[in-house]
């Protein structure tokens, strides 16, 4: 369960990351087209590994719902701020989309992996606890909620 909750902390603390590349291209938060390829990569990834595709795409929309909600709340941070750009913002496409694929690829296999336990009614509570640990919670606990979601819901 370990790398599971590491796989979704992770990837919702690379959401500053994607955040602060958005802020300096002026970039819009929401970008249906890149969801729905990331969406589809991961059903592709994530079926082969036996995993139900209707499983993957509840948890990679929750994945993206919350890193939508880290970036909406920065940039209200930085727009009240004043803020210019970031003279440390990655490039998306080179330096944050490379490791966001690599974050995938660790939590469709951890969620392979835990499969067993994750589906087990009598194993929620263990779950739960192990989930509640994200790092990512300070960030964002609006955030975490939605990242966690289909992992055992109600966080």
């Amino acid at each position: 369960m370990e790398p599971l909750r590491l796989a979704i902390d992770q990837r919702l603390l690379l959401a500053q990351a994607v955040a602060r590349a958005k802020w300096n291209a002026q970039a819009p938060i929401e970008d249906l087209g890149r969801e729905a390829q990331v969406i589809q990569a991961a059903v592709k990834e994530g079926t082969a590994l036996g995993l139900s595709s209707v499983w993957i795409e509840t948890v990679f929309r929750a994945q993206i719902e919350a890193s939508k909600t880290v970036q909406r709340e920065l940039f209200a941070q930085w727009s009240a701020q004043h803020a210019g750009k970031f003279d440390d913002a990655p490039d998306l496409a080179k330096t944050v989309r490379p490791e966001l694929d690599r974050l995938t690829t660790q939590l469709l296999r951890s969620m392979a992996d835990n499969q067993a336990v994750l589906n087990d009614e009598a194993r929620k509570a263990d779950v739960a606890r192990v989930m509640r640990s994200l790092d990512a919670r300070a960030l964002s606990p609006q955030a975490v909620t939605q990242a966690l979601s289909p992992f055992s819901p109600p966080w």
